[in-house]
């Protein structure tokens, strides 16, 4: 386990955030400047955490999805090396282990998420599809098949285009670099299903809800007693890829006809603290369907505390200093961005003309934050700007090796 430290950091209670990209980064900025000193818990060089002036120490702890048991007796050393603290998660692959060793990393840290049996009901989205199902939460109709054999017999009665799902993102996310697949015909679905369950990956096969990237809806709450203290909501303007990808551009906005559902499905699992629950607008009949639930931080995370909606700073506040929190008012119109993907996909619609010259460009020029650009804290995107253009030189020089000149030799 490595550490290093920076200077300033005041004395109290330390926050552990877990996880280094764009959600831990929100949770880090979130923390640091509200004066609770912040150690930065990383697996890789490539997340952009430890290189926040808010991270007073980094700490390089073993993969959690790989070595879960080396990740958690690093987490537990953590408490005799820096003293017990606010244990935040902000990774699938993260929560899943610290859930499932809840009771031990409680015994030394406060825990920032659900206990497994809890966390399994978001984790495991075959889990999810039953608990939205008894909660009365609209949800895509969807099919868990076991096998090969499972699979042919559902086949005829499905209805194409539809989804292949995985029931843990995160692995399917590693395995093929996407979130999920959209298939089209029979042969399409056996493939990509075969794919993901030839490497013991639980996959779904789900209903495509028709409707715009723009249909997309975020809920996010804070839990205390069962109860939803602060709420808010956010409409997704841009994802990547578009149908069904990770969203690159999201506005805060009063959506309110996903705060009932919201609330019976972050009820009917049981959680605690801070969710997100995802929907999307069915064009057919104008009405949300539910996608998934994330149980931490979410990727847009830094939305709400620019909406002035502090859902990381709450969270410390109640779980550290006994604090309770209460819903306050909120700002619409705000835009998040993820400015590495969000300038590609204008770029790429510009060129193709999905949309007109120049469009698209609201959300930099109203009221914003971005993934991780930070006047105030510009090192995490300086360096993951230089970490890009220095694979895109590798890329091109590799390119450039094996190109011919116009005469037919190969440039060496």
């Amino acid at each position: 386990m490595q550490t290093h430290q920076t200077a300033g950091a005041p004395t109290s209670v330390p926050a552990y955030v877990v996880g280094g990209y764009e959600a831990g980064l929100a949770v880090v900025r979130s923390l640091g400047r509200a004066g609770v000193p912040v150690i930065a818990v990383v697996t890789s060089p490539r997340e952009t955490t430890p290189h926040s002036r808010w991270a007073a120490r980094t700490v390089t702890v073993p993969d959690p999805a790989d070595h879960t048991a080396g990740f958690v007796a690093a987490l537990l050393r953590l408490a005799d090396d820096h003293g017990p603290g606010l244990l935040v998660p902000t990774t699938d692959e993260g929560l899943e282990a610290v859930a499932a060793h809840h009771p031990e990393l409680s015994a030394r840290h406060t825990v920032a998420c659900a206990t497994e049996g809890v966390a399994q009901g978001f984790l495991d989205k075959r889990i999810t599809s039953d608990i939205a199902e008894r909660a009365g939460v609209e949800a895509p109709r969807t099919v868990s098949p076991g096998s090969y054999d499972e699979l042919e017999s559902i086949v005829d009665r499905l209805r194409f285009p539809c989804l292949v799902k995985p029931a843990e993102s995160y692995r399917y996310n590693r395995a093929f670099g996407v979130k999920m697949m959209r298939v089209h015909t029979p042969d399409e679905l056996r493939a990509a299903w075969g794919e993901a369950y030839d490497l013991g990956i639980g996959t779904m096969v789900q209903e495509l809800i028709p409707g715009p990237e723009t249909g997309g809806v975020n809920y996010n709450v804070y839990v205390v007693d069962g109860e939803p203290r602060v709420e808010m909501t956010a409409r997704k303007m841009r994802l990547s890829p578009p149908d069904f990808g990770y969203p690159c551009a999201v506005v805060s906005g009063d959506v309110p006809e996903v705060v009932e559902p919201g609330r019976a499905i972050v009820r009917g699992m049981g959680i605690e603290g801070f969710a997100n629950v995802e929907f999307k607008q069915d064009e057919r009949d104008g009405r949300y369907r539910l996608m998934e639930v994330n149980g931490r931080p979410n990727m847009s995370g830094g939305l709400a505390t620019r909406c002035g909606v502090d859902f990381p700073l709450l969270t410390y506040r109640h779980l550290v200093d006994g604090v309770v929190p209460t819903q306050t008012a909120w700002r619409e119109g705000v835009h998040w961005v993820n400015e590495f993907t969000d300038t590609r996909v204008l770029v790429d619609r510009w060129r193709d003309r999905r949309l007109a010259p120049l469009g698209g460009l609201r959300p930099y020029l109203t009221r914003n934050v971005f993934a991780t650009f930070d006047a105030r804290d510009p090192q995490p995107f300086l360096t993951r700007l230089r970490s890009r253009l220095d694979a895109k030189g590798a890329k091109g020089a590799k390119g450039a090796k094996g190109a011919k000149t116009s005469s037919g030799a190969v440039l060496r």
